[in-house]
């Protein structure tokens, strides 16, 4: 009887211990979600005021370091 309210109790927390992991995941997830596209609007604000090819190559250039800085941000979440 003990044994298996050791077990229960066991169970109980390991399925705590995944719910919190997953809510933490879902969180972060989230909130890389959300900073991606503000950082599409403000490209698309900045891209839209550029006065020259040139400055706009500039603004491109920055977003997609951008975005590669946040598919690198993505991939941390997954590996965590």
């Amino acid at each position: 009887m003990t044994e298996t309210r050791e077990i229960g109790r066991s169970y109980i927390n390991a399925a705590g211990a995944a719910v919190v992991t997953i809510a933490e995941h879902n969180r972060k997830s989230m909130r890389l979600s959300g900073a991606s596209a503000l950082r599409s609007f403000e490209y698309l604000t900045r891209l839209a005021g550029a006065k020259t090819g040139m400055e706009a190559i500039e603004v491109s250039g920055t977003h997609y370091r951008n975005q590669l800085n946040a598919l690198g941000e993505y991939s941390d979440n997954l590996i965590d």
